[in-house]
């Protein structure tokens, strides 16, 4: 295994995330550095060749790309600390995101929530501030006064490792169904079920149009996608939200979010209410409830 990185300006982070968001599954990753140490992207390959070339494609639509790197080869269980290293645990209120083999040192507060994860190769580390937003969203639809969640849909749209469509199931949502286009998100997904004992979540190896074809519908629709993406689905994803629910979009940054929001007020073909837009870094949700 080889581990390629370089140094990069904290302004990079947001550029190359949406380059990142563009690949069904991303060999890259970044470490966010504090005033002490630097931002720095790495990825994992085959073979030098492959890691040469896959940093040459990425700077042809990254122009700021550094030209220097670094390059050093793993052995199998360096690549697994390597990969260990750069997920985190995050927590919000009373959830808890936690990589499983943090599971024995972790203390998770009496009474809180934790969802135990291993990204493998999937795109959705819980890292990410969309995937965090979307969180965020429906941890707040959760706690809005009136709702027997048992009885509430959600769809989880892009469910990369399943974190989110597992958290659903956390909250106490009943019906539960996540899809991606990556077999291998939906793999892991399955397999995160299992290391936390949730049953009852549905994962499909789809695409929109299938995954929410013949009225599938939820109470709570989460997409967290490329904003294109999202403009591009617009009345496949609002269809999919039933009268009264709340849709959810993230995977946006947050110069495209009016654009975004635009889109959906206007031209998805059925009357939505925008709720709110939010930023964290810079990343954004938008939120909207359906009529």
């Amino acid at each position: 295994m080889i581990k390629i990185s370089a140094d990069i300006p904290n302004i990079l982070s947001g550029v190359l995330e949406e380059a990142f968001c563009e690949l069904v599954r991303s060999p890259w990753g970044i470490e966010r550095g504090d005033k002490n140490s630097p931002t720095v992207l790495f990825g994992f390959f085959d073979s030098e060749e492959e890691a040469r070339s896959e940093w040459e494609k990425l700077g042809e639509s990254v122009s700021d790309l550094p030209k220097n790197f670094r390059m050093e080869r793993l052995e199998d269980a360096d690549w697994q600390n390597a990969y260990k290293e750069f997920l985190k645990p995050w927590n919000w209120r009373d959830l808890h995101w936690v990589p499983v083999w943090m599971k024995g040192e972790y203390r998770v507060p009496k009474g809180d929530k934790v969802l135990y994860f291993d990204a493998g190769l999937a795109f959705g580390t819980g890292d990410h501030p969309t995937t965090r937003l979307c969180a965020q969203a429906m941890r707040e639809y959760a706690d809005e006064p009136g709702k027997d969640l048992s009885e509430r849909s959600v769809i989880d749209v892009g469910c990369g490792s399943g974190i989110l469509a597992l958290t659903a199931k956390l909250f106490g949502f009943g019906e539960v169904y996540g899809f991606d286009r990556d077999e291998e998100a939906v793999r892991v997904s399955v397999e995160n079920a299992g290391l936390n004992s949730i049953g009852g979540v549905v994962f499909e190896h789809a695409g929109i149009e299938r995954a929410l074809g013949n009225g599938k519908s939820a109470d709570l629709l989460l997409a967290n996608i490329q904003s294109d993406v999202l403009c591009i689905y617009s009345e496949n994803l609002a269809r999919a939200v039933k009268k009264g629910g709340r849709l959810v979009l993230s995977g946006i940054l947050a110069s495209e979010a009016e654009d975004v929001k635009s889109r959906f007020l206007e031209g998805c073909g059925r009357p939505l209410i925008f709720e709110e837009l939010k930023t964290m870094g810079d990343w954004a949700r938008v939120v909207f409830s359906a009529e």
